[in-house]
């Protein structure tokens, strides 16, 4: 499949007020998203991250929440060769999609990674948060909060108005499910590495769904390899 297919381009104008949200994450054979102390790197092979830096091209927002941004630092720039000097798919600072940390209550420090002048970085906060060290380093975004976290549906309709039509979303676990929760995912990329940890954290935690009968079942709309590791695109059946 092209990358514009595996982002799901030609269904963005399905849904209406919102972008459409493409969920990724990469996983071990039994399920797991990081280990027991929460390191990450590398779950999946370099094939499979020069894939996801193409799939975040081909969108406008890269999304993560604040515990992703605490324990990864993460550049999220199309192209970081502090992550991978290897990485070919090469995005100017005009053209890169916005950087999007989730942080309710203002964690994320003033010096991380995905503060510098390589791409566009918005910052969505509670609306009661103390971000003052973020003013002058980003753009900040404050949204009500909701249960858990931030209201999502509100994140969405902020980034709808600055034009994003396709949206990123990279985790972590806690607000992939707020999103699942909310039924606001719309196709899931899912990178799965031969490979297995036992212990450690899932794809999802949190949420909404409780028992079998409440099950999110998907569309499997393909399947490949991507280097030693399998990708799946799957489409929820809401």
């Amino acid at each position: 499949m092209h990358i514009r297919e595996l982002v799901g381009t030609d269904e963005w104008h399905t849904v209406d007020g919102r972008p459409y949200v493409v969920y990724k994450y990469a996983a071990t054979l039994d399920g797991r998203i990081a280990a027991a102390d929460s390191t990450s790197q590398w779950i999946t092979s370099a094939e499979s991250r020069t894939e996801v830096h193409a799939l975040r091209a081909a969108c406008q927002a890269t999304v993560v929440g604040s515990g992703a941004q605490q324990a990864d630092n993460p550049h999220l720039a199309v192209r970081s060769v502090k992550d991978d000097p290897n990485l070919k798919v090469a995005v100017p600072v005009d053209e890169q999609p916005w950087r999007v940390i989730v942080d309710t209550n203002a964690r994320t420090p003033a010096d991380a990674r995905v503060l510098d002048d390589a791409a566009p970085t918005m910052i969505a906060v509670a609306h009661d948060a103390d971000a003052s060290h973020l003013d002058d380093v980003a753009t900040l975004v404050r949204l009500p909060r909701a249960k858990v976290g931030l209201d999502v549906a509100a994140l969405l309709r902020e980034l709808h108005q600055r034009g994003v039509r396709g949206m990123f979303l990279e985790g972590g676990p806690t607000l992939a499910a707020s999103f699942v929760s909310a039924g606001l995912v719309d196709r899931i990329v899912a990178y799965i590495a031969p490979a297995l940890l036992g212990r450690g954290k899932s794809g999802l935690e949190g949420g909404t769904i409780e028992t079998i009968g409440d099950i999110l079942r998907c569309e499997l709309v393909d399947m490949a390899r991507s280097g030693p590791d399998v990708r799946l695109i799957a489409r929820p059946q809401h």
